[in-house]
Formats: structure tokens, C-alpha cells, sequence
């Protein structure tokens, strides 16, 4: 028969529903059930190089170029509030993310203006800020005491799978790491991040060899000599100063509320500018200050410079490219899984309902840390509390992003004497209090009442991330993910029913799930351990495939092997209800067997009767 594409009888040929009525017309048992190719490359790729070179994908990329020429007079004042609003929260964040790092604290700074210069022009959600968070900061600090500026490599390459993750649509990556695994490096690192201030909120000078959980609890313990008072109280006060703001931002009514509200949002800012007059009121002599002060930070911009590809510390240990690789290990991988999370995740909580372009936000975040990347080595990510202020502040676009990017840029030239006199310890506080309020111990019960073997990725993670590092820690619960649902797809949900239909006993076995290779066999052995338990007292094996939208060849070819075993026991096999893709797939893999087999009858009784008239059974069987 021709395979002339436009005969209408060839068009129909792949229905395998029709066979219902045809298995015994040649036409369609000489037909080949080959897969089709797919469509032309050479089409496929003139259609996606015209799309990638068209003005609405330019706009797509850069959706500055949609709001930009839309911008209303109006928006201007609620954009500069916002910005300024936000920048006041970002300085002694960035700060204290900077130290957090191992970094100095002006790195802080310079990540977070570069950063919110390039979400303003390539990010799509106008609530969204780009900052230095304390999950970046805590997943360089390891590689920062080894590379030191070095670890601006990390930054660059972290951006460069996170543009290629964008542009390949790999945003899909991300589902893989469950709420439970979330959980679970979320508490993890916040335990490590607020375990890491300790040291600072007691005024204790001597630093341990890592900032994991085991050994920052060590060195405080281990120097608790060194512990200054002076510190140790300006800390705690300002903690109980911070959390009680934070209680207490729904108060009052009409003028009050608002009072709160913003007073609690610019908690940050208040107790560092209260730390830093207290310390300068009270330093007298400025070689032995009363409190552990943030020291000198350098006026200006920095210089902008590639990151290096080879680097010597000032040990002089020289590194090279493949050096640098090792010590950064598996953060190149982990941090644009953790940062894309964050920034989708954050981007979510503000979009009141609207769709966010998850692959725009990763290239956007690959764009900033990029940036970022040439004159600090500390990368960014979405900040809920600063995204937050900045909903809360009125925002209209992300303009305000290029507003707070300003008002820091005015910091770092006007304000550097002032960040001088800034306390270790109020820093400390500053991170310790936003570590308090950062776990959502609601959701942890959630997972408890909800799953409990959800427990076991979440306190996987969360003591990988405590006990080794934060970067094995999510890939240990990503992989326990992994396994649970390869099992889960392992084991399809199985029944049996043994009933009597036009003289025939039958056994109905029904499938709840698709069908992959790694559970082919346990649906043949659970066959067979079924038709043992009935004695071998079975004429036709019936298998239900309403449910089965998937099978792979392992599968087609464990249903040969099905058809081998029952025809030893002189047993037969219908297939009834399998969807159009798996049907072409078991034909594809032995036509002339599962032609005979497959049945589309919306009925059981009708498809075995019409089965019966096409296959007779030997008297012995049905008797």
C-alpha cells in the first residue's frame, strides 16, 4: 500500500481506537507503525531563530523596553519612596551579609548596587529586590577563606549557568527540590547563619577555621574568656529591640498603624544608626573602642575587573583554573539552584495571582550576579524582606530598583565614616533577629501532619546541611527525593479482579499509573503471583490500561514476556482501554502479536465477546 502522506486512509491508520472494528482488515495489519520523525529541523530551527530575533523576544528579555515607554508622571514619587525606603533596610543588611561572607563589609554594597542596577533593567517583577541575601553570603564564606577576591570566579560561573539554565528553559530543575527539602536548608542554614553571629553578638575577636554549625558553637565555647560585656549587651538589647518591632507592626489604628508598620520596616536601619551613635558617643580612644567596631570602608565605587582565572591568596598559595574549580566544588551547581529558588519563590508571594516568567527571572538573576561578578564576589539574590518593603512602600516599576542602586551609590561615597563606628554586635543582632523570624515553624508542622515520610527528606537535609555543608546538604535531599519517587514509580498501584464474562474466567487487573521501565517487572510478577493464588484456574488475563499515558520499550517488551507466560498455562492476554501512545508503542514493538490484543470498547463485556469471536478457545480451556 502507498505511504502517500495525503491519502486519507493512511491518515487514519495511527487511530488505533478504529481497530475496535478493523483488527481483521489488512489494511491496517500491513500498516507501519513506525514513530513519524520529527518535524524538519531545518524548519523547526529557521521558525526559532526568527522568533529569537523578533522585537517581542528583544521586549521579552529586557521588559524595561514594555514599562519603560508607558511610564506615568504619577509613578514617580511612589518609585523614589520605594527606592529609598528599601536602601535604608539594604545598607546595614548588605553590611552585615558582607562580613557574614568573610568579606569586607563595602562588598555588601557594591553586590547589592550592581544587582539592583540590572534587575531594574531585565527583571519582570516590579516588587522583586536584588540583593546579597544570608544564603549567598553563607554559601561562599567557606570558598572566600580559601580564594578570598578569587571567589569572584564562583560568582561568574554561578551566573553563567543560571543565564544557560534561563535560555534552555531549565527552570523546570527547580520542582525537584521539594517544600520538605526547602524546609529543611532553610532551617539548616538559618541555625548555621545565626550559629555564625554568636561570635560577633559576644564580642569574641577570634575566629574559628570554618563558620558551619559544629564549629562556630566551638570557638564560642572555646573562647567564652574573650567574651566583652559592652558587646555582649548592646546585642541582646538590640535583638529584643528588633523582634519587638517585628511583633508589634500591626498595632494601633488609622495614623498609629501606619506608625508601626513603618517603624517596624525600618527596624534595621534605626538600630544600626542607634549602635553606631552610641559607639561614637562612648569611644574615647579609638585604639581601644568600647565595642568591636566595623572598621574602615573604602569611600567610592571599586574598580570594575574580570574575575580571575587564576589566583594567589595572601599565603601565596597560587591557584589555578582547575585549583579554583575544586575548591568551589558543587556551589557552582547549588547556588543558581538556591538563588533561582529564591527569586521565583519571592517573585511568586508578590504577584497577586499574575504568571510569573520563571525563565525571565533566571536570566535576569544570571544577568545581576554577572554584573556583580566584576567588582565583588558576593552574588545575589531575590530578598523577601526587602521585596516586601518595597510592595508595602507603594512601587509601581522596577525602577525603584535603579533608586535604591543610587541611594547606595550615595552611601558608599558620603557615608563610609559613619559605617566606621557601626558595632560588630548591632550587625549581629541585625542577621540573628531576621534569622529568627526567617524558619516557618508552621510549615514544619504542616509537614508533620500532612506526610510523615516527608520528615525524612526534610531532616535529611536539615542535618547534612548542619553536620557537612550547606551545598551537599540540599543535593542529599534532593537525591532522597529522587529515590522516593523512583520507588513510587516503581511500584504502580495494582488490583486484581477475578470475575466470569461470556463463559470466560477472567482476572481484571487495573493500573493506576503510567508505566516506566523500572516497573515492568513488578507488574509481571504481581500477574503471575495472582494467577498462582487462583490456581491457574484463569482463562484471560485482562489488564485495564485506562490509566497507563506512558510505557517505554521495557515495558512493551515485559508484555511479551506477560504473553509468553500465560500461553505456557494456556492462558490469554486482552488489552483493553490503553491509550493511543502506548498502544503505538507495544505495536511498534511486535505488531502482529498486540494487533490481536488490543481492545478500545468503552464496555469489559463487549470488548471480551468481540475478543472470544475473533480468538476461539479451545474447548478443554473453556470448559
Amino acid at each position: 500500500m502507498s505511504k502517500d502522506a495525503g491519502n486519507p486512509m493512511q491518515a487514519e491508520m495511527p487511530r488505533v481506537s478504529r481497530l475496535v472494528e478493523n483488527q481483521n482488515d489488512e489494511r491496517f495489519i500491513n500498516y507501519d507503525y513506525r514513530e513519524t520523525p520529527p518535524r524538519e529541523i531545518l524548519l523547526w530551527f529557521k521558525r526559532r531563530t526568527r522568533v529569537l530575533w523578533s522585537y517581542s523576544m528583544v521586549k521579552k528579555c529586557l521588559p524595561v523596553l514594555s514599562w519603560l515607554p508607558k511610564y506615568q508622571c504619577s509613578y514617580v514619587m511612589y518609585d523614589i519612596i520605594a527606592g529609598v525606603t528599601v536602601a535604608l533596610t539594604a545598607i546595614p543588611q548588605s553590611i552585615a551579609y558582607g562580613i557574614l561572607s568573610n568579606l569586607g563589609p563595602e562588598y555588601g554594597l557594591y553586590s547589592n548596587i550592581l544587582g539592583c542596577l540590572a534587575y531594574a533593567v531585565f527583571g519582570s517583577v516590579k516588587d522583586v529586590t536584588i540583593a546579597p541575601t544570608s544564603l549567598t553570603a553563607i554559601m561562599v564564606q567557606d570558598v572566600v577563606k580559601e580564594l578570598e577576591y578569587g571567589t569572584a570566579l564562583l560568582t561568574f560561573l554561578a551566573a553563567v549557568v543560571t543565564i544557560a539554565f534561563g535560555a534552555l528553559n531549565l527552570g523546570v530543575l527547580v520542582r525537584f527540590i521539594s517544600i520538605p527539602v526547602v524546609m529543611g536548608f532553610t532551617s539548616a542554614a538559618c541555625l548555621t547563619i545565626g550559629s555564625a553571629q554568636i561570635r560577633s553578638l559576644l564580642g569574641i575577636k577570634t575566629q574559628g577555621k570554618r563558620a558551619d554549625f559544629v564549629t562556630s558553637w566551638t570557638n564560642v565555647l572555646t573562647h567564652l574568656d574573650e567574651v566583652r560585656m559592652a558587646d555582649c549587651v548592646l546585642g541582646c538589647c538590640s535583638i529584643l529591640i528588633l523582634c519587638s518591632l517585628r511583633l508589634t507592626k500591626d498595632l494601633g489604628e488609622g495614623r498609629w498603624r501606619t506608625f508601626f508598620k513603618y517603624l517596624g520596616l525600618l527596624r534595621n536601619a534605626l538600630i544600626v544608626v542607634l549602635g553606631a551613635t552610641l559607639a561614637y558617643c562612648l569611644t574615647t580612644d579609638m585604639n581601644n573602642p568600647t565595642f568591636n567596631l566595623t572598621g574602615h570602608v573604602p569611600p567610592g565605587l571599586p574598580s570594575f575587573q574580570v574575575p580571575p582565572f587564576s589566583y594567589t591568596n595572601e599565603n601565596g598559595t597560587v591557584y589555578s583554573f582547575v585549583d579554583m574549580l575544586g575548591v568551589m566544588r558543587t556551589s557552582i551547581i547549588t547556588i543558581p539552584l538556591v538563588t533561582t529558588l529564591e527569586i521565583v519563590s519571592v517573585g511568586k508571594a508578590f504577584s497577586k495571582g499574575k504568571i510569573i516568567d520563571a525563565t525571565q527571572e533566571m536570566i535576569a538573576l544570571g544577568v545581576s550576579n554577572l554584573l556583580v561578578s566584576f567588582c565583588s564576589p558576593l552574588p545575589v539574590a531575590g530578598s523577601f524582606t526587602r521585596s516586601a518593603l518595597n510592595n508595602s512602600s507603594g512601587v509601581r516599576t522596577t525602577m525603584s530598583c535603579a533608586v535604591t542602586a543610587v541611594m547606595l551609590t550615595l552611601s558608599l561615597a558620603l557615608l563610609t565614616n559613619a559605617i566606621y563606628y557601626i558595632p560588630k554586635t548591632t550587625l549581629a543582632s541585625v542577621v540573628i533577629a531576621a534569622m529568627l523570624f526567617m524558619v516557618d515553624y508552621e510549615e514544619i508542622g504542616n509537614i508533620w501532619r500532612t506526610k510523615k515520610l516527608d520528615l525524612i527528606p526534610f531532616l535529611a537535609t536539615a542535618l547534612a546541611c548542619l553536620f557537612y555543608e550547606l551545598d551537599y546538604g540540599i543535593l542529599v535531599g534532593i537525591g532522597i527525593n529522587c529515590c522516593i519517587l523512583l520507588y513510587l514509580m516503581s511500584t504502580p498501584g495494582l488490583s486484581g479482579e477475578e470475575i466470569q464474562l461470556v463463559g470466560l474466567r477472567i482476572l481484571l487487573v487495573k493500573i493506576d499509573q503510567s508505566l516506566a521501565f523500572s516497573s515492568a517487572e513488578c507488574l509481571r510478577d504481581w500477574i503471575m503471583k495472582r494467577i498462582a493464588q487462583h490456581d491457574n484456574n484463569i482463562d484471560l488475563v485482562v489488564i485495564d490500561g485506562h490509566n497507563v499515558h506512558f510505557a517505554d520499550t521495557t515495558v512493551a517488551k515485559n508484555f511479551v514476556n506477560i504473553e509468553d507466560d500465560l500461553r505456557t498455562r494456556n492462558m490469554q492476554l486482552l488489552l483493553w482501554r490503553f491509550q493511543s501512545n502506548v498502544a503505538l508503542t507495544l505495536l511498534r514493538m511486535r505488531k502482529e502479536l498486540f494487533i490481536t490484543m488490543l481492545r478500545a470498547d468503552l464496555q469489559l463485556q463487549d470488548a471480551v465477546a468481540r475478543w472470544k469471536y475473533l480468538h476461539p478457545l479451545p474447548l478443554d480451556s473453556v470448559n
